[in-house]
């Protein structure tokens, strides 16, 4: 079951829903099914500890567990 994120075409509300196969989601403000589906990115678990590095996004983190985003 992923999750997916949403926005309201009808009322603009913003929301993310669990969808099963075959589902339609629905706004939970008003209830209309036009809606827009949002790009979802997934987060690698960080690990813990004053250790772990932090992406600066320029590049100069050092040791990032996602090169590609901060290269």
């Amino acid at each position: 079951m992923p999750i997916y994120g949403f926005v309201c075409n009808k009322c603009g509300h913003q929301f993310e829903t669990l969808l099963f196969s075959g589902d339609t989601a629905v706004c939970p403000a008003c209830e209309s099914t036009s809606l827009e589906q949002q790009l979802s990115l997934i987060a690698r678990p960080a690990k813990g500890g004053p250790e772990a590095p932090m992406c600066d996004g320029k590049g100069g983190c050092g040791g990032c567990c996602m090169p590609d985003v901060c290269a």
